[in-house]
């Protein structure tokens, strides 16, 4: 198949290109700088979904780019909604395509004790308004009969980018530790199993409606924590009480310091197989891989 990828100079972009090439698919990326098959602008853009079987939408602003202020509030939703619009509406001209776009986990808001499948409602906060808008750009694609798969995405664990880039260094120094209570829920995946969840969606038919991205068990922050200093070989004793991260990210430290306990249902239900189904094994075999 022919697959159409915006969001690929992007972390998980970047895994997923070579991914799809191995698994004998032609890629086109889609972008608005330099580096990009085809450039984001209307007739270029519209052109390459009429030619793609498949688009693979992951684009978006960075939601730690700053902090959240109104006008960057408005940014996160219009690099999302807008695009995911645009992309909904060009392939509703031919609903033979299939869509898959990301989403997030905080769709479901937060909980400490519910375990959330596809199914759960939307939660509070803005968090889960930003990702209900996000999936319900979608909609001008399904409703004209278009496969659409929404894959809502937990913390992404890989090499060379991503949150274990950034605590890497930080645990080797022996100043990692849990952040706020630590009881929080992390929902986490494994890049590489992210990648081949990306490529099931797009070769499996049955493939409709909303994939939790997430590994079947998810730990509390305080365990990932203790876990991630134990295959570094070093202590997590030092804590980043919720005061300080409030005041180092305001409104955005919610989505450190709050969780969801995820489970990946559907994927299972579709037969979908976990490299990576525990915290250990992830952590292990990214430390082993230089940094």
């Amino acid at each position: 198949m022919k697959v159409l990828v915006t969001g690929a100079s992007g972390f998980v972009g970047r895994a997923l290109v070579p991914a799809l090439k191995a698994a004998g698919h032609s890629v086109v990326t889609v972008g608005r700088g330099r580096g990009a098959d085809v450039a984001w602008n209307d007739a270029d853009l519209a052109r390459a979904v009429a030619e793609s079987d498949v688009i693979v939408h992951l684009a978006g602003a960075n939601l730690f780019a700053k902090r959240w202020s109104a006008a960057f509030k408005r940014e996160l939703v219009k690099s999302r909604v807008e695009a995911t619009t645009q992309l909904a509406e060009l392939v509703a001209r031919d609903p033979r395509k299939a869509l898959i776009s990301a989403s997030a986990v905080g769709y479901y808001g937060a909980s400490e004790h519910t375990r959330m499948i596809e199914s759960y409602a939307r939660g509070a906060g803005f968090l889960a308004e930003l990702c209900g808008e996000w999936e319900r750009a979608t909609e001008p694609a399904a409703k004209a009969g278009a496969r659409v798969a929404i894959a809502r995405i937990g913390l992404v664990l890989g090499a060379g980018g991503g949150v274990f880039a950034k605590l890497r260094p930080v645990f080797r120094l022996g100043l990692g530790g849990r952040v706020g209570s630590g009881a929080q829920w992390v929902s986490w995946i494994h890049l590489d199993d992210l990648v081949r969840l990306l490529v099931f969606l797009v070769e499996n038919e049955k493939a409709r409606g909303t994939f939790n991205a997430t590994a079947p068990t998810p730990v509390r922050q305080l365990e990932f924590a203790r876990e991630l200093a134990k295959v570094l070989h070093r202590p997590a004793f030092l804590p980043a009480p919720e005061p300080f991260v409030r005041l180092a990210l305001g409104e955005a430290a919610d989505a450190l310091l709050t969780g969801q306990h995820v489970s990946p249902a559907r994927a299972l239900e579709l037969g979908f197989t976990f490299r990576f189904s525990e915290l250990v094994g992830a952590l292990e075999e990214l430390a082993q891989l230089r940094a």
